[in-house]
């Protein structure tokens, strides 16, 4: 497995995970994010889950402005995840707002 944390354009937080586990198949990618899924593999029994991990990650992510997505060479040939954040988020006037009513 391997992390990499870096900024990108002074704005944005971006971690990668890679690991060299089953893989994701390119038809599933983008399935892997949605709620209770859980990619098709010989090793599905073995491997237990819920289905709720990555869509999580990427509610989570959405809250906080930014975004999660997934990369992979296939079957067997494990899957790098991509998370992407803002360093800070715009000020929307509710905090100003909630100041001056104290």
């Amino acid at each position: 497995m391997q992390c990499r944390l870096g900024i990108e354009r002074y704005t944005w937080a971006m971690l990668s995970i890679q690991d060299t586990g089953v893989g994701i198949p390119a038809a599933e990618l983008k399935r892997i994010f949605k709620r209770f899924y859980r990619a098709t593999s010989t090793d599905r029994v073995r491997i237990k889950g819920t289905g709720l991990g990555l869509f999580l990650v990427r509610t989570i992510a959405r809250q906080h402005g930014g975004n999660v997505r997934a990369a992979s060479d296939g079957l067997g040939r494990g899957a790098t995840m991509y998370l992407k954040l803002p360093l800070a988020i715009a000020n929307t006037g509710v905090e100003e707002a909630t100041h001056r009513e104290q």
